[in-house]
């Protein structure tokens, strides 16, 4: 059967002042009526029965997810003592979806993703089970490129198998490349042999554990462990005791750039990744006749393409700006260059290291 496991552990720390350790990007309004992990859901459970939906999320949002996601079966719901990233809560997944169906296909997404073309993107998901279920291979689903975006991974069409222009859009993946620089993305998408990895994963249990096994042993051991112990007086003490030992890594960076047995299904529905305030312009927010993306209360003159977040009547006016990110909370203001929206990361961590400043995390 077909089970589906939503990733929604982290905080995002290039989203931040909005997203905070207490209150994550996944779990935030942002001006619509559900947070991105509750839209994700309700996507999902219209494809997958809720008895199959699995979500896995750190133990400080525990709370807030079972509130927004009150459907969802208490048992469905994996926390993870601690965020040791994706492989870890992936492996976590799997190994408890296997003691209920050993045989299962699972589909992995990210709580901080926004889709668009429902019909679209459950397509691909159907083609991509499909392919999962015929053998041992991991598909990812990938997007045509709109532009030159280093915030996503890429894939690389085989061109045997682009040759062989399969009618169904499932492509042989020649080499799967996390987050390059701008130089690279942008002789990628000269190429026009490249994809986005859309961060939404198919495979069956077995193919994934055996491939954990391969490039990640340790992180397979440590899983081993625990499913040993499921169901028994020593579940929590040893999922603790394993995950302080977990490497931090990501499913992508640990297994997807070194598997050879990727294959990708072409979808074609509207993604974007919430992982920086400049993926808000990927066409998922509605912009002004000046191409700026707002919401609260803002006033402008001469201000183009910019991205202002306002909150409790706070009235952010702007004069002669283009291409800047403003974000004002309670607490916090951020004025950043859309080109520098990565970078938050590295300025969270300076924060995180300052005594008088890491409250405001």
């Amino acid at each position: 059967m077909i089970h589906a496991v939503i990733l929604a552990g982290g905080w995002g720390r290039r989203f931040w002042p909005k997203s905070r350790r207490s209150w994550p990007k996944q779990l935030l309004y942002l001006g619509r009526r559900h947070s991105s992990v509750q839209n994700l859901f309700n996507i999902i459970k219209s494809e997958i029965p809720k008895e199959r939906i699995w979500v896995v999320g750190n133990k400080n949002y525990s709370s807030i997810l079972r509130k927004q996601l009150p459907s969802l079966p208490k048992k469905n719901l994996l926390v993870e003592p601690m965020a040791k990233n994706t492989a870890a809560a992936i492996g976590l997944a799997c190994i408890t979806i296997g003691r209920v169906d050993p045989g299962a296909v699972t589909l992995v997404l990210s709580s901080d993703q926004i889709i668009k073309q429902k019909s679209g993107f459950l397509k691909a998901v159907r083609a991509a089970c499909i392919k999962a279920e015929e053998g041992d291979c991991l598909v990812a689903i990938g997007i045509h490129p709109s532009h030159a975006a280093v915030e996503y991974g890429y894939l690389k069409i085989a061109q045997s198998s682009k040759r062989k222009a399969q009618s169904k859009k499932i492509y042989k993946v020649e080499r799967f490349v996390e987050k390059p620089d701008i130089k690279r993305v942008k002789a990628y998408l000269k190429s026009k042999s490249y994809l986005w990895n859309a961060g939404i994963f198919v495979w069956k249990i077995t193919s994934i554990l055996r491939a954990i096994e391969k490039n990640l042993p340790k992180l397979y051991s440590g899983l081993q462990r625990i499913k040993k112990a499921n169901g028994g007086p020593k579940y929590k003490s040893r999922l603790v005791k394993e995950y302080n030992r977990f490497k931090n890594i990501s499913i992508d960076y640990g297994i997807m750039e070194r598997a050879r047995n990727i294959y990708t299904v072409v979808g074609d529905f509207l993604l974007a990744d919430i992982g920086t305030w400049a993926n808000l312009s990927s066409g998922l927010y509605p912009k002004d006749a000046d191409g700026n993306i707002i919401q609260g209360l803002s006033k402008g003159i001469g201000t183009y393409d910019s991205i202002i977040f306002s909150q409790e009547q706070h009235l952010i006016a702007t004069l002669g700006l283009r291409d800047l990110i403003v974000v004002h909370t309670p607490d916090a203001t951020l004025v950043c260059k859309k080109d520098k929206a990565q970078d938050i990361k590295k300025l969270t961590q300076i924060l995180e290291k300052d005594k008088h400043l890491k409250k405001y995390l």
